[in-house]
This record gives C-alpha cells, structure tokens and sequence, in this order.
C-alpha cells in the first residue's frame, strides 16, 4: 500500500476546508451580498410574513404585548428596510447573518431589562 505525503500546502488547504466548514454556521460566507456593500438580496417574489410571525404568539411572551405587535407588524412591512436600517450595527459588530444578530440582541435586552441595567423608554413626543 503506498502512502502519500502531505505537502505543507496540502495540509493548509485541508485545515483551511475544515475551517470554513466549522465556521459555516448558516452558509453566510458563500452569500453574493456583503454585509459591507450596498447591495441587499431581494425575492423575485414578494411574501406577507406578517401572518406568520403573528402566529408565532411571542406578543404573549413578551414584556410589552403592544409594542411587540406593533414592532411586528412594522417590521413585516417591509424586512428589507428593517435590515438596512441594522447594517450599519452589523458592519460595525463584523456579523452577517441577521437573525443571530437580532437572537444576541433579544437575549440581550431581556437579561438587561430583568436586571434593571436599562430601563424601556416612554412614547410620550416630550415630558
């Protein structure tokens, strides 16, 4: 049975293929858009999502029901304003995929609320 030899490149081209699969959680490194160029993906297509993540009932687990429903339905409108608006935080954060992005953010807030670290802001236009 014959052997073969790793070269040094062989070697670093399979830890750079074990790499990028370890790394490939939701396969954001293989997506066309960056999260740092202008351009955002779009569907050919155009779907209502807002039934959906109503049907969901997080609005029943949330801290403010209300403003769940209203954020909700604001941001099923239009999601693509919605990521656009984020893009900057993402670019400056380094992070591509949105909805581990916007998951880190919930828990985030959650634990800081519970804890008292920030407070909810009133809606009133001044006091």
């Amino acid at each position: 049975m014959k052997q073969n030899k790793w070269s040094r490149k062989d070697v670093h081209d399979w830890w750079r293929e074990q790499r990028k699969q370890m790394l490939s959680e939701c396969g954001c490194e293989d997506e066309s858009y960056s999260v740092y160029g202008k351009d955002i993906y779009t569907p050919e297509e155009s779907f209502d999502i807002k039934r959906q993540v109503l049907e969901m009932n997080n609005q029943d687990s949330a801290i403010c029901p209300e403003s769940y429903s209203k954020s909700a339905q604001v941001f099923c409108d239009n999601p693509h304003e919605i990521l656009q608006a984020l893009r900057p935080l993402m670019r400056q954060i380094g992070v591509g995929c949105p909805q581990s992005f916007a998951m880190a953010l919930t828990d985030m807030f959650e634990v800081a609320m519970e804890t008292g670290v920030i407070k909810p802001f009133n809606t009133d236009d001044l006091i």
